[in-house]
């Protein structure tokens, strides 16, 4: 499974228990734990904006030492691309979304700039 920034932004920020069982269960749930290289910039970028550089390097290391981490390639990028033309989804997002098409994961995320994507690989 592909995890995304909003899912490391819940996991770093959201203070309900309840709410990080449910997050723990679905990383759990998971044969394979991918995140691409763009959610490690935003998280990156969200946390020294709002915290400091110390919080940040700590975040992204929590992340790469439990998941793989997929740079975008040339691939990604073409896909990223056609992605967000086809469906008008921030840059971002349509790189994360080509990551996980590119491995032909799921990815876990409730964002919803995603169900559009998810639309579009049915119809091709």
């Amino acid at each position: 499974m592909l995890f995304d920034t909003r899912y490391f932004w819940a996991v770093f920020t959201v203070r309900d228990p309840e709410f990080l069982k449910k997050l723990r269960s679905i990383f759990d749930g998971s044969r394979s734990h991918f995140a691409s290289s763009i959610s490690l910039y935003e998280v990156y970028r969200l946390t020294i904006s709002r915290e400091d550089r110390a919080v940040a390097d700590l975040r992204v290391r929590t992340i790469r030492k439990q998941f793989t981490i997929v740079d975008v390639d040339s691939e990604i990028a073409e896909e990223g691309a056609r992605i967000s033309h086809k469906v008008k989804v921030p840059m971002a997002d349509a790189l994360i979304m080509a990551t996980a098409k590119q491995l032909r994961v799921p990815c876990a995320t409730d964002d919803p700039h995603f169900t559009e994507v998810r639309k579009v690989w049915v119809s091709e």
